[in-house]
């Protein structure tokens, strides 16, 4: 018999920096549907989806990418190929080797 211990491992939402306001706006129906699709395609809450809609229309072009926190330890997801597979739209195939697929889930349980 084999028992595992269920764990929440949710990640947490990223604190926002600086003054915040929340905003209410009827949009078209589609448009909220197109983009919260995509979205979701991209793996990323509509709200962060939204600012950086924002952003580039403000700005021109892409938004500033964040400057890279040294002092945080390796993850999987920093490896190149992990994370180019793991951008695939959801119930794309994916391919790991044994050892990445154990990387993935000791990441994911947080177990070192």
């Amino acid at each position: 018999m084999l028992i595992l211990n269920y764990c929440s491992c949710v990640m947490p939402r990223p604190r926002q920096e600086g003054p915040t306001r929340q905003i209410y706006a009827a949009v078209r129906e589609d448009l909220y549907l197109a983009a919260k699709a995509k979205a979701a395609e991209m793996r990323v809450p509509l709200r962060e989806f939204l600012e950086r809609a924002l952003e580039m229309a403000l700005g021109g072009g892409e938004p500033p990418k964040p400057a890279p926190d040294e002092s945080r330890e390796p993850s999987v997801w920093d490896d190149e190929y992990i994370a180019m597979q793991a951008n695939q739209p959801l119930g794309a195939p994916v391919e790991l080797t044994e050892d990445e697929a154990a990387a993935i889930a000791r990441g994911a349980f947080d177990q070192r």
